[in-house]
């Protein structure tokens, strides 16, 4: 008697595909999970253990036309939108968050460029992205701290330039990146908002970068940056002299809330999805039972998923959201508010998940390996500004119906 294969499957139930991607986003998801077995994950525990910047899997990304993912198509870029932009980093952040978070803060300096720029500036930057140099952004200063959108560095006009001396707390991508943009102050700016953007390129003269060592995200070489006496071309000022805080809560922002959360959603699926395989495979000789043959295990992976599930809802909502706005000509700084509840959530149940998951790994968990690695880089989330806490505060004072930011 022929057995039928669906009778073998009878009572497992499929999980439907649309609860884990946006319509029209699977192949998309599915090339970005190739690449992330195949490219990332082999590299991660190396680039962690070493502190050794990700070059080669930024490099299979960009190889595989994620250069510049918001970019239209007809400047060069994949025109995926800023829902496709939470997919592909999502799906990166399962195998490596390090490659993740230096990616997606790539992204948001190539969006920057492309947004405030000249055509220009476009034409000379964004074809070099497209076969893999790296953006990114220096905006945080040690003197303001987690407020990474207050700066006090200032760059007065010499000449046909601008004279930078900037010092910056946090850059991700610091000394590997080939350009940066970096974010001062123009002091004679006629803006009553004096915030100028210069376009930095990485072999300039006084350029300085320092080693970086922390908890997790070891290989993004977020260490700090100066900037000494940099004579920076007028050309390569993206904007005006002054007013460039449009730019901050329109691109900036959103982009970094967006794809950072997306990261630590992605770092809790992984370091989960860690977990149930090691319970599967875990037998226990004395009951022949596996790990995951005990009903209090299989309850907090439940848990586990559904946080999971539910601020992947939420980024994929406010993601499809944003894409919305910009089809309708509305700016992005209309999305802040649930781009401050997506981020806290995240950040949040990152931190829940991954701690879930070394639980049910027990003491092979607690061993330096995969999901201790999770654990250690998704703890960043809540830390990274604007932190849990400034962010719980703005929407509290918007609900209230007073001014969130003074």
């Amino acid at each position: 008697m022929a057995i039928n294969n669906t009778v073998l499957n009878e009572g497992i139930m499929q999980i439907p595909s649309w609860w884990r991607c946006p319509a029209g986003h699977e192949k998309l998801r599915e090339k970005a999970h190739a690449i992330g077995k195949n490219e990332l994950l082999p590299r991660a525990s190396i680039s962690d253990k070493e502190g050794r910047y990700p070059r080669e899997s930024l490099k299979a990304i960009a190889e595989a036309g994620f250069g510049a993912v918001t970019i239209s198509v007809e400047d060069g870029g994949l025109g995926a939108g800023l829902t496709g932009f939470a997919v592909l980093a999502e799906s990166f952040a399962q195998y490596c968050a390090s490659s993740t978070m230096c990616w997606v803060m790539h992204t948001a300096a190539v969006q920057t460029l492309y947004s405030a720029g000249s055509n220009e500036q476009r034409q000379r930057y964004i074809p070099g992205v497209l076969k893999g140099e790296i953006g990114a952004l220096a905006f945080s200063e040690p003197a303001t701290g987690s407020h990474f959108w207050n700066v006090v560095s200032s760059a007065p006009r010499r000449g046909n330039g601008y004279l930078l001396n900037a010092e910056k707390s946090f850059v991700t991508s610091a000394g590997e990146a080939d350009w940066y943009i970096v974010c001062t102050n123009y002091p004679d700016s006629i803006e009553s908002d004096k915030l100028m953007f210069l376009i930095v390129d990485k072999n300039q003269d006084g350029v300085e970068y320092f080693p970086f060592s922390a908890m997790g995200l070891r290989g993004n070489a977020s260490g700090p940056m100066k900037f000494k006496d940099v004579l920076v071309p007028i050309y390569n000022r993206l904007g005006s002299e002054g007013g460039m805080n449009f730019f901050n809560d329109n691109v900036i922002d959103p982009l970094f809330l967006l794809g950072t959360s997306a990261c630590w959603i992605g770092i809790a699926q992984g370091a989960l999805n860690a977990a149930i395989d090691s319970a599967r495979k875990k037998v226990h000789q004395d009951t022949g039972q596996s790990v995951a043959g005990y009903q209090v295990i299989r309850h907090e992976l439940a848990k586990a998923q559904i946080l999971i599930d539910s601020a992947r809802n939420m980024l994929y909502r406010t993601a499809e959201g944003m894409d919305q706005c910009i089809e309708n000509g509305q700016t992005l700084s209309t999305c802040l508010y649930p781009l401050w509840e997506l981020k806290t959530h995240a950040a949040d149940i990152v931190i829940q998940v991954t701690n879930q998951a070394l639980q049910v790994s027990g003491g092979r968990g607690y061993l330096t390996g995969q999901v201790e690695k999770y654990l250690r880089d998704g703890r960043a989330g809540a830390l990274m500004g604007p932190t849990n806490e400034i962010l719980r505060e703005w929407i509290g004072r918007t609900l209230i119906e007073v001014p969130w930011f003074e």
